[in-house]
């Protein structure tokens, strides 16, 4: 009987799984409602959740980058090892004019979370340029590190970022040029490599 009782109660769990995977959020006028109602169900929160980050916000709507933020951080209270969701957090937090210890802080726990996700690495090595002025050395050292799939990139996806940093490190004075310059070599990458790979 318990049992019988025991394969009950994980039929009645996984029929609510198997319910939301056949919802259409997307084609439903009530997308709020919905995935609201998901984000109470354990197992299923952080997936709900997940999926009110699709697409792309534009960065002049703060109601929208409030928004984001906040299910971020909803995110990452279910999901704390998420170091992409980290990274997602702090350039929230940049976007909607948190203090820039607040930035700061969630950039750290990226690198905490995922020191070596080479998914990650890149756009969190951009993402510390475009920061390079508020750094500490740690997190500079970090950002070089960082920038170790674009210098030697394994995938297409990882080479493309190279015109990210292009555009980043154009906006950047000579003095945060010649810092990063010595933060690569100090990684282990001769002056050369850095001028042939990233063209400064």
């Amino acid at each position: 009987m318990a049992i019988i009782g025991m394969c009950g109660f994980a039929i009645a769990q996984g029929s609510g799984i198997a319910r939301f995977s056949l919802v259409n959020v997307h084609a439903s006028e009530n997308q709020a409602e919905i995935l609201s109602t998901w984000a109470a169900v354990p197992g299923l929160a952080s997936r709900a959740l997940q999926t009110q980050l699709a697409g792309n916000i534009d960065p002049s709507d703060l109601k929208a980058a409030n928004d984001r933020r906040e299910v971020l951080s909803a995110i990452l209270t279910i999901r704390p090892l998420s170091s992409i969701d980290w990274l997602s957090l702090s350039g929230m937090q940049l976007l909607t004019d948190r203090p820039m210890a607040q930035v700061l802080e969630s950039l750290e726990l990226s690198v905490l979370t995922g020191p070596n996700e080479g998914y990650v690495m890149a756009e969190r090595g951009i993402f510390g340029i475009s920061l390079w002025e508020d750094l500490s050395r740690d997190l500079k050292s970090r950002a070089a590190l960082d920038l170790g799939p674009i210098i030697y990139p394994r995938t297409p996806a990882e080479g493309a970022e190279s015109g990210k940093f292009q555009a980043v490190l154009a906006t950047k004075s000579e003095l945060v040029r010649n810092e990063l310059r010595k933060a690569l070599v100090a990684t282990g990458i001769s002056p050369k490599e850095i001028e042939q790979r990233l063209g400064f």
